[in-house]
């Protein structure tokens, strides 16, 4: 099953497992590779297996799931823990998200959109490089992967302490990311790169055609990414590559004159 993501179920009904091990491994993404009965035994699981992701109920005995959670982030940070709860989202996915968890699900889903949700939250999400001043990371041709695209940018920002220029930056990259799996058809490489006075975001394809910007009307529900870019970046462009295109801006750094 090789190119599979490698699963933890951690869920204190055994039924829910079974069910959840089935949609996942007939997808063909997915490998449950461990099961976990309650919080302490999820922490053991996730420390044994070093999953790519772990399904994390709540309410579970010995420890809970908000209880794991902390316990899971510190024994496999690299695994991405995706809170699949009955508690209604609104109320507990503020929590979860700041307890480390990268989504929330909530129980009760039909099993494709189980599938779809989780590809959204960590399994579009392929990390490829991630070193001192650089990210990159590959998404699928799916329009989920533009809010993956958010996210990552989320947790590359947070790292290197410029979470100030999320909103910004986020917003650009998703857009750029949209375009192109909208027009290129294709899968999408995003990387977020440090240079000594700005943030640099690469959005690559696989199209050769290159975007053209232009105004949207105002009852227009998209088209306006390429607008955005010239209006919030400090600079950006479009480089021709072997296999297709990048579209790129930047943004400047904060504190570009006392790091540079």
């Amino acid at each position: 099953m090789g190119g599979a993501f490698r699963v933890v179920v951690a869920d204190d009904y055994a039924a829910m497992r079974d069910l959840v091990r089935l949609a996942l491994e007939r997808s063909g993404r997915f490998e449950v590779t461990g099961e976990a009965g309650n919080g302490a035994e999820a922490v053991d699981q996730a420390r044994a297996l070093q999953p790519d992701i772990l399904l994390l109920d709540l309410s579970m005995p010995v420890l809970s799931g908000m209880e794991a959670l902390p316990r899971i982030r510190e024994v496999a940070p690299t695994t991405k823990v995706v809170v699949l709860s009955g508690f209604g989202r609104s109320q507990m996915e503020p929590l979860v998200l700041a307890g480390g968890a990268v989504g929330y699900l909530e129980k009760g889903l039909h099993p494709n959109l189980l599938v779809d949700e989780l590809l959204a939250l960590a399994g579009l999400l392929e990390l490829v490089e991630q070193a001192a001043d650089s990210a990159r990371a590959n998404l699928a041709a799916l329009p989920q992967s533009a809010a993956s695209a958010r996210r990552f940018v989320d947790q590359t920002l947070h790292r290197w302490e410029y979470a100030d220029l999320f909103d910004v930056v986020a917003l650009l990259a998703s857009e750029l990311v949209t375009n192109a799996i909208l027009h290129a058809r294709s899968e999408v490489e995003l990387s977020v790169r440090l240079t000594p006075s700005a943030i640099r975001v690469d959005v690559a394809d696989h199209s050769l055609d290159r975007p053209v910007p232009r105004e949207a009307a105002p009852e227009d529900t998209s088209g306006r990414g390429l607008a955005l870019v010239e209006s919030l970046a400090s600079a950006w462009g479009v480089e021709d590559r072997p296999d297709g295109k990048s579209v790129w801006f930047e943004v400047p750094r904060p504190d570009r004159v006392s790091r540079s």
